[in-house]
This record gives C-alpha cells, structure tokens and sequence, in this order.
C-alpha cells in the first residue's frame, strides 16, 4: 500500500561489498528498497525521470568517512530527502527501527509522529510540507478512485502505470560487485521475478 511505512525493520536483500564508488551501489538500493524513498515514500514510478530522482544516502554521513563505500549505510532517497538530510546524524536506520513504529499517514496526506524518533524524521525532512503534503492526498485520492473502477479496462491501466514497478528493472545477475555477502538475493530481484511471471502487476 503507498504511503504506509512498514511496521517491520527492513531486512536487505542484498550485500554487494568492493566496488570503489558509491553510486555502482545504485541498482542494489533501488531494488532493496523497492524504487521508494525510504523517508517519504514516494516512487520511482512517478517521476518523469524516474531513478535519475533518486540518490545513493548515506546514513553516517560521508564527511566522516566512516561507511561511505559500505553498504549497510547506503539508503535508497529521493533528491529532496537526500538534500533535506544533507550531513545531519541521529537518523533513526529502517534496518534497525522500524519507521512504522514511529510515522503514520493519514488519509488527508498528512504525516504524524508517534514517538520523538518519528518527530526527527518529520521536522528533517519536512514531511508535512504544504506541497508534500498535497502530493501525497492527490495519490491517495488516485488510488481510491482507481480503485474502485478496477473492473474497467481504461482504469485498470492507468492503475498499473501508477502503482506499478518501473519499467527499467534492474538486471542484478548483469552486475558484478568485487563481493557479495548475501549472493541468493541475485535470483530473487525484481528483474528475474518479472522474467518468471512472479511479480506483481502492482504494489
């Protein structure tokens, strides 16, 4: 479901390990973090430019040089996230902290913080900004109204390039990391999942 942050810590997928610059780490993240936002939540899907939207985040910031070419502390974001986050510490990790436990969107496409981590993430990235706030109440409503005529041709399209995967998958078998520590999750990425007719038209 858009909009939900999950209630359960993100386990990744992927641990590729090696290379020499951190934007190689890109098609892991997208496919890790399922062409979203980890902070706000929107898409891939819906922006023109799609993953060009998108940016490697570094959770300990790259000043510090601690964690900068590791992927553990990568982070899939979308630019505004990235930039909102900038060099700031004490971001809760979705892969320790379960944002769900922390944020909730309501259905007029404002966010509310349940706990003071949830505040953090609300005040630093601007959550409940005016335009983000009205981005997110026009896909909802979207969603609702497409919803509800599924049964018609034209609508169950325009649902699917809505709240589908994007188009440009990536291929992780094609990628080759010096390492990887979790290699399985190669043949279970969203790309060979479509390839066997197991992904799902929507999401």
């Amino acid at each position: 479901m858009i909009f939900k942050y999950p209630q359960q810590r993100h386990i990744r997928r992927h641990g590729p390990s090696g290379y020499r610059d951190y934007g190689s780490y890109k098609p892991w993240l997208r496919d890790d973090f399922s062409f979203t936002c980890v902070f706000c939540l929107v898409r891939e899907r819906w922006y023109p430019s799609g993953h060009a939207a998108f940016s490697v985040e570094h959770l300990n910031p790259k000043k510090f040089g601690r964690g900068v070419l590791d992927y553990n502390n990568l982070l899939y974001a979308c630019l505004q996230c990235n930039s909102l986050k900038r060099a700031l510490t004490g971001i809760p990790d979705p892969c320790n902290d379960a944002y769900g436990n922390h944020l909730s969107v309501n259905s007029d496409g404002a966010v509310s913080s349940l706990t003071k981590r949830g505040a953090i993430l609300l005040d630093t990235f601007r959550l409940n900004d005016a335009k983000r706030t009205e981005f997110r109440k026009d896909y909802l409503r979207q969603l609702e109204f497409l919803s509800a005529k599924i049964a018609e041709a034209e609508a169950a399209e325009l649902f699917k390039s809505k709240f589908g995967f994007p188009i440009d998958l990536p291929d992780l078998r094609r990628q080759t990391p010096p390492k990887n520590s979790r290699p399985n999750g190669v043949h279970k990425c969203y790309y060979v999942l479509r390839e066997l007719g197991l992904l799902p038209e929507t999401y």
